[in-house]
């Protein structure tokens, strides 16, 4: 098992996998994508989303311009084969009943290291009663980053994505977090149609699951 984790772990693995899911993507989903233009190149960077769906994490994987490394919860990494696979799309696990210490370790070794961490701003599934969790702006404070606003939706059963200018973190404390949350969601609220909008407040937490 460790032969095939190892495999499919490799860059050529996950690059033929970006490939093949977008070209599906838009294939079969209509997918289009704006403002890859906003992405930045030269240091760690958080791509920070609403969630609507299980499709999201490929989808964002495959049209995010450089390498993204999502949360995911740990329950689908039970099964040593999926386990596999998830690693080698560049998921990694999160205990969402807790705070994971292990979780926020390595997503901020991977953002000093130079790579891109995904989160969804709301936890979960998108609800549009549902506020926004401080996670993304917590880890782009400690990692000093940036963070990509970024909508997802569906018009139909076509996917539409639009990445937003990047922003820094308005400070680190805990009011700044917050406020710095708000900001991303009504970045995020600005770019979906008005059906799609959420809830901008922020949960007075710096949960990054």
């Amino acid at each position: 098992m460790e032969t095939i984790t190892k495999w499919v772990q490799g860059k050529w693995f996950f690059d033929l996998a970006v490939f093949v899911f977008r070209l599906y993507a838009i294939i079969f989903y209509g997918l289009t994508v704006k403002g890859t233009e906003n992405i930045p190149h030269d240091r760690g960077v958080i791509l920070a989303a609403n969630h609507i769906s299980s499709l999201d994490p490929p989808i964002l994987g495959s049209t995010f311009t450089r390498e993204v490394r999502f949360m995911a919860k740990k329950e689908l990494f039970e099964n040593r084969y999926l386990r596999a696979l998830y690693l080698g799309l560049r998921s990694f696990p999160v205990d969402r009943q807790k705070s994971d210490m292990g979780a926020i370790k390595f997503a901020l070794r991977s953002l000093k290291d130079g790579v891109g961490v995904g989160v969804f701003v709301q936890g979960t599934r998108f609800r549009q009663d549902e506020g926004a969790f401080s996670g993304a702006a917590f880890l782009a404070s400690r990692a000093n980053v940036p963070i990509v606003p970024t909508a997802i939706w569906r018009e139909g059963r076509k996917f539409r994505v639009h990445y937003g200018e990047p922003l820094e973190v308005l400070g680190s404390s805990k009011d700044d977090l917050e406020k710095t949350t708000q900001v991303v969601m009504q970045r995020i609220n600005s770019m979906l149609p008005d059906s799609a909008r959420a809830d901008t407040t922020a949960h007075p937490t710096t949960d990054p699951a």
